[in-house]
């Protein structure tokens, strides 16, 4: 149950396909926990006299009710993205917004403990990187252009002492080694951390999620989408692969070419959508009916090809016959009352009997063609038809 869990939200909750307005949300948090993460830290200070010459206490003061007013704020602009996704107004405004006041806080907190200290560069790297996966560049840039041009020209003028530089602390009440001082350093790990830990684990479900896509689209490039077995192009492939094999290591492979019998008329009489469940029924009766190192693919609209490595003539001949009976069998039900049978031609070819793999698949063809001649519903090998003279 908790695997299954995980599951469904670092795999299938696909976080790159939520809505601007969830991702807002999600923002949102994570802006509120950086709130939380300084109203905690100022509390500490408040139960820790010994700790107050170090800090700018009138600044921490007013800055703690600042944080209060800011968390009650983001709090309060999360209730629209959860109850006013699908309005227009709110989809246009609140992302704006979310990600302006996003910036505001880092830019406000960035100032306060330095502009170049590690957790300004920790939290500015992280969170540019998370938006620029999740959000339109144009809005991440939009916001985040300002923001930088004001953190360096805080920079700037606190080189010349025109601003203080991190005002939160009294740098000079520590001998003019606040940047080595251990309650800097602790400090500077307490705001970094969460920060850092919140983006990675955020970028783990991103390149997660994004891998497992990718994987998926491959994936469906290589199948049919009806039947779930190889399409024509990942057969050919296949095909490549083997004809390569063959040659160096002289191992011959059959290539079996099968048509359902009468088709068309299943589909004019009872409908596509019946069509489709044969296709379907056919392609997981020659699935369980084949062996793991076989491959087998749809080759047009009612026809399949199988590719058998490594496999005498008898034994092909076999498998074969084997999946003509199955299919033999096999019973789509249309409604309660009725159901159809259908049947299959296969013919056959031998790698050994000629190396090009395109002359391979026109013997299977012409013996796939014999048998429609002779009444269907037969295995034909093309070394069985008669060979023209000279």
């Amino acid at each position: 149950m908790k695997k299954r869990l995980l599951k469904t939200v670092f795999e299938d909750n696909i976080v790159m396909n939520w809505s601007t307005m969830q991702k807002c949300t999600l923002i949102l948090f994570l802006a509120c926990g950086i709130h939380i993460t300084w109203i905690v830290w100022k509390l500490f200070i408040f139960l820790k006299p010994e700790l107050w010459p170090l800090i700018n206490l009138p600044l921490l003061k007013v800055t703690f009710w600042i944080d209060i007013i800011g968390f009650c704020l983001l709090a309060i602009l999360i209730y629209p993205t959860i109850y006013y996704r699908a309005n227009k107004w709110a989809e246009s405004v609140v992302p704006w917004l979310s990600i302006g006041l996003f910036t505001l806080t880092l830019c406000f907190s960035s100032y306060l403990i330095g502009t170049v200290s590690p957790a300004t560069m920790v939290g500015y790297v992280s969170i540019v990187g998370v938006g620029l996966i999740l959000f339109q560049r144009r809005m991440i840039y939009i916001a985040m252009i300002p923001a930088s041009i004001m953190l360096l020209g805080c920079t700037y003028l606190s080189t010349l002492h025109i601003i203080p530089y991190a005002p939160m602390f009294n740098i000079y009440e520590t001998g003019g080694n606040t940047f080595t001082h251990p309650f800097w350093v602790y400090s500077m790990l307490f705001f970094s951390v969460p920060i850092f830990l919140t983006c990675l684990l955020l970028f783990e479900i991103l390149l997660t999620q994004w891998r497992n896509r990718e994987e998926y689209i491959q994936r469906l490039s290589q199948i049919d989408p009806l039947t779930n077995v190889l399409n024509r192009r990942s057969i050919n492939l296949c095909l490549q692969h083997l004809h390569e094999q063959n040659h160096d290591t002289q191992c011959c492979y059959a290539i079996v070419l099968l048509d359902l019998d009468h088709f068309k008329q299943i589909n004019d009489q009872y409908g596509h959508h019946i069509g489709d469940e044969v296709l379907i029924g056919v392609a997981n009766c020659l699935s369980d009916h084949l062996r793991r190192q076989d491959y087998i693919g749809r080759f047009g609209g009612e026809e399949f090809i199988l590719l058998l490595p490594n496999t005498p003539l008898a034994q092909v001949r076999s498998i074969a016959e084997r999946c003509r009976l199955a299919i033999q069998k096999l019973s789509i039900l249309v409604n309660e009352h009725t159901e159809i049978h259908i049947s299959a031609s296969f013919g056959i070819a031998m790698s050994n009997y000629n190396g090009n793999p395109q002359e391979i698949l026109n013997q299977a063809d012409q013996a796939l063609y014999a048998v429609k001649a002779m009444g269907r519903n037969q295995v034909q090998c093309f070394f069985d038809l008669p060979q023209p003279v000279g």
